[in-house]
């Protein structure tokens, strides 16, 4: 188990650029145990509150992005076009749900991943729903086996 002088002779030998990302993982750990994820359903009414209270004060600064809790963000244009989205885990599937508005019109997008039970196969779900209720759903599984990642060929 590391020691508060080998966690601080780590933090001495961080570059500049990653103190402020590392000061705000650390701020996280000051209460433990930390927080339960946050449910889907909470995460979804979120997402819908923060877009409505948030989404109109992006014109006060010319449409750009606001960063929200929990894992999220947003950002809208001065007509009212945009989207706001919040990521939490739901057992062992990571979740994210984003709702878009363009022209007044609302799309709802719940993403999911998950590892098969041998951790062989990663699966990607997503279900769209539309202004009119019509709804579509689909999945993807992927070959995650040892060395087959885009992200370790970088």
């Amino acid at each position: 188990m590391p020691s508060r002088d080998a966690l601080h002779e780590l933090v001495d030998t961080l570059p500049e650029a990653a103190l402020e990302a590392t000061e705000r993982v650390l701020r996280n750990y000051q209460t433990w145990p930390s927080k339960p994820p946050i449910t889907v359903e909470k995460m979804r009414e979120r997402v819908y509150e923060r877009f409505r209270n948030h989404g109109g004060k992006s014109e006060a600064h010319g449409g750009k992005g606001f960063i929200l809790g929990y894992v999220g963000g947003g950002s809208s244009t001065p007509d009212g076009d945009g989207m706001s989205s919040m990521s939490t885990m739901d057992g062992p599937e990571f979740v994210n749900f984003e709702v878009r508005v363009f022209r007044g019109h609302g799309l709802e997008l719940e993403e999911r991943l998950r590892l098969s039970d041998d951790g062989k196969l990663l699966r990607y779900s997503q279900r769209i729903g539309g202004p009119d209720g019509k709804t579509n759903h689909y999945e993807l599984e992927f070959n995650v086996s040892e060395g087959n990642s885009p992200a370790n060929s970088r």
